[in-house]
């Protein structure tokens, strides 16, 4: 089985408490296919897949730490739950991030740093979520109700951006993301 590599934001417990909590007291409402483990829950900044020699993995360490070192630590905040696939099925449920230009910032400079090494990104439009579930499994039509769009709004604190992680994918194991390098950002 080949493993995948991607680099992430991580997200703090406290909010993948406030998350999870969210799921557990409404999942039946929602009925997916699979759920994500709450230490899996993180912002992609980059998804590389199969990263092939070691030699690779070096220098993409080496050039990502280079940028990111430079980048100061900032705050995000969760912001309502949104679906990505067809309305009536989606095929990821997940909440999102208030629209941060910092954040943006920050995933365009790994991407730069990863396409020096060789890789070739997907270069669609960034849309930064956290995904929760995959695949709507209900015969009936899924119906986005307005109060999904502030269920976090009374909970949930700044999430601080001060490290992005590169994960391993593990498959076989839960959770499966393993952190195998952190790369922290300038701390002002």
């Amino acid at each position: 089985m080949k493993t995948h590599h991607f680099l992430a934001v991580p997200i703090d417990e406290k909010n993948r408490a406030i998350i999870h909590k969210w799921i557990v007291s409404n999942k039946d409402k929602y009925p997916f296919k699979s759920w994500v483990h709450p230490e899996d829950y993180h912002i992609t900044l980059a998804f590389l897949g199969n990263v092939g020699p070691s030699s690779k993995l070096v220098e993409l360490v080496k050039n990502v730490g280079e940028v990111v070192e430079h980048i100061k630590q900032f705050e995000i905040s969760l912001k309502g739950i949104e679906i990505f696939g067809k309305l009536e099925s989606p095929r990821i449920f997940w909440a999102g991030v208030e629209n941060s230009p910092s954040l943006h910032q920050l995933q365009e400079q790994v991407v730069n740093a990863c396409e020096k090494v060789g890789f070739q990104l997907d270069r669609k439009p960034f849309r930064p979520h956290i995904t929760m579930a995959r695949k709507w499994k209900s015969e009936e039509s899924f119906l986005k109700s307005p109060e999904l769009d502030n269920v976090f709004d009374d909970e949930a604190s700044p999430i601080l951006v001060n490290k992005i992680h590169l994960y391993q994918t593990h498959l076989d194991r839960i959770p499966k993301y393993e952190a195998v390098n952190v790369f922290p950002l300038f701390r002002s």
